[in-house]
């Protein structure tokens, strides 16, 4: 770099700025580029899980809220090794009043109606068990589950 007042190559940086030693003229800022963002592996990772819990969300608005359930039934009584418990929690929800669940997330009411379907069989399985398999928490469960257990022994007197 060349001074354009005295075309001297004495040139220094001081205080972010080039300045000439000979004829003491300050020639500019110091101009430096911007850093590159790395994107760490770890929130990389955290990106594709969310890209396919969107992609899951998207396909699930598709299809009725029964199917839903269904496939969130499903889900759980195949982490839990029971198909029983998918059964008889399809068997309760058949039967349920849609008026008893409405407002409610799929998520939960399949997590209430394994819960429950569980309880009934005899398969002691933790609340929080089922939470981490769907992801939501397990008070969600505890509250859905009290208030479905004031309908379900109906619907086995019924059966």
């Amino acid at each position: 770099m060349n001074c354009p007042y005295c075309k001297s190559e004495n040139i220094v940086l001081v205080d972010g700025e080039y300045v000439c030693k000979d004829c003491g003229s300050v020639i500019g800022p110091e101009v430096v580029p911007p850093r590159v963002k790395q994107i760490s592996a770890v929130a990389l990772r955290r990106r594709v899980v969310l890209i396919l819990l969107e992609k899951e969300t998207k396909e699930n608005v598709k299809r009725r809220y029964g199917e839903v359930v269904e496939f969130y039934i499903t889900k759980i009584a195949n982490e839990l090794g029971r198909g029983d418990v998918g059964k008889v929690a399809m068997e309760i929800f058949r039967k349920l009043d849609k008026r008893i669940y409405q407002g409610k997330s799929p998520r939960v009411i399949a997590a209430a109606l394994s819960y429950l379907a569980a309880e009934q069989i005899g398969f002691y399985v933790h609340k929080q068990v089922i939470a981490k398999i769907l992801g939501i928490s397990k008070f969600s469960i505890r509250d859905t589950a009290s208030r479905l257990r004031r309908y379900v022994p109906r619907i086995i007197e019924n059966s």
